[in-house]
């Protein structure tokens, strides 16, 4: 089994990073779980820890710059800086036409996913760079930003398209120094993060897709665990197409 690694996930709380949690949790030991939450840590709280393995819960609304500051200095006060991170975080989907678009909306969102990643980055990648040791980089996008994006979604794509980039560059920034910086980027899921939307688009995304249904956390975790693992020491800069088929790069 793999051992003794750090594992940074930002919005572990949400569906997939529970399931991601539960998954670590059985292949590794001896291993620290540094866990971010926004609202809840209910989900978080009911995992029984395996194999030597540890962890802690973290409260912060990325949302807020402070807030991100705070959430940092409170794992460099308890030295648990990442060997690998996983950035999940985002708002709930809400689909917007051009007539729609909202300033305040999509620059919390941009807080969220966007500004909070490079600010955790600038805190912690220099010494995980340091380290050369293949250390881990995973950030959660959208096949919006590998195809054709679905009608009445410019906010979310644009969000994560704006994601894609930081990503992109970090990776070529870093190159060759034994760190790996990876995206996925997955269809629709069936997660709460759907809960604002109608139940009939949800549906229709279903019928859409090669199989007749939307991907499920068990489909995408797998996805990041490779990524998370020694077997992706080769790949960086990658944004992992995981869906189903549904986008053909």
């Amino acid at each position: 089994m793999k051992s003794g690694k750090t594992f940074l996930i930002l919005g572990a709380s949400s569906d997939l990073g529970v399931a991601l949690l539960k998954r670590l949790n059985e292949e590794y030991t001896d291993s620290s779980f540094v866990l971010h939450y926004h609202s809840s840590d209910e989900a978080l709280k009911k995992i029984e820890y395996k194999n030597n393995n540890k962890g802690i819960t973290l409260k912060a609304d990325f949302s807020d710059e402070k807030e991100v500051q705070a959430f940092i200095s409170a794992i460099e006060e308890r030295e648990l800086i990442p060997t690998h991170v996983v950035h999940l975080p985002a708002s709930k989907l809400v689909y917007t036409r051009l007539k729609d678009f909202d300033r305040d909306r999509i620059d919390r969102n941009v807080r969220i996913q966007v500004y909070s990643f490079v600010e955790i980055m600038k805190a912690f990648l220099p010494t995980m760079v340091k380290r050369k040791d293949h250390n881990k980089v995973v950030v959660a996008l959208s096949s919006v930003v590998t195809g054709q994006p679905q009608k009445s979604m410019l906010e979310y794509t644009a969000v994560k398209s704006m994601l894609l980039g930081v990503v992109r560059q970090l990776a070529a920034d870093n190159a060759g120094k034994k760190i790996n910086i990876n995206a996925i980027s997955p269809s629709m899921i069936e997660t709460k993060l759907l809960s604002e939307i109608d139940p009939k688009i949800v549906a229709l995304a279903a019928e859409g897709s090669n199989e007749k249904r939307n991907a499920t956390v068990d489909d995408i975790v797998p996805g990041i665990c490779f990524l998370l693992s020694d077997d992706s020491n080769y790949l960086s800069g990658v944004n992992l197409n995981l869906s189903n088929g549904n986008v053909i790069i």
